[in-house]
């Protein structure tokens, strides 16, 4: 199989899971109102508007539980990276690889670079935690500090090594 097609397989469990958490959650606390299907994917909108939203746990779980549910999924992987890199069946480790990857990288950007482009999650999880959106971004700005590193160890592990900018450890070698 086509590398894209483990891709396309990782971003689309991505979709589902996170979806799946904002669309559990809001129906837990009565904010479900529909999902959306865009050209990029899926969105659970809630009957709240957003600048009707006022400091309250409930949208910490809304909106940032999607988050922790994909991040804690790739850190599994990435625990596991060695028990997965010696799974026979190609398809298997390839979607998990990918799957990895799109669960360490994605709401770690979502939430600290995506507020600059099209809002995103952290400020329900700011509400939620009655902080400044601001706290939240950085705070996942280092995590996608982290889990870059993390990313090249995880890629190391399946025998990939890349000299492009991205994926150059900042631990020397």
């Amino acid at each position: 199989m086509n590398r894209w097609v483990y891709f396309l397989i990782a971003i689309v469990s991505y979709m589902i899971v996170h979806e799946c958490c904002h669309g559990v959650m809001s129906l837990i606390f009565n904010e479900y109102e529909k999902i959306d299907f865009h050209w990029y994917g899926p969105e659970v909108l809630f009957t709240t508007p957003v600048e009707g939203r006022t400091p309250h746990i409930k949208w910490f779980f809304i909106s940032g539980l999607s988050n922790l549910m994909t991040l804690s999924l790739g850190y599994l992987i990435f625990f596991l990276r060695n028990k997965i890199s010696n799974i026979k069946d190609s398809h298997i480790k390839n979607i998990l690889y990918y799957v990895g990857i799109v669960f360490l990288l994605f709401d770690a950007i979502n939430l600290s670079v995506g507020p600059f482009i099209y809002g995103g999650d952290a400020a329900g999880i700011a509400a939620g935690l009655k902080t400044n959106k601001w706290v939240i971004q950085i705070f996942f700005g280092i995590i996608l500090l982290v889990n870059r590193e993390l990313i090249i160890t995880f890629m190391r592990s399946f025998g990939i090594k890349s000299n492009h900018i991205l994926f150059k450890s900042f631990r020397h070698q």
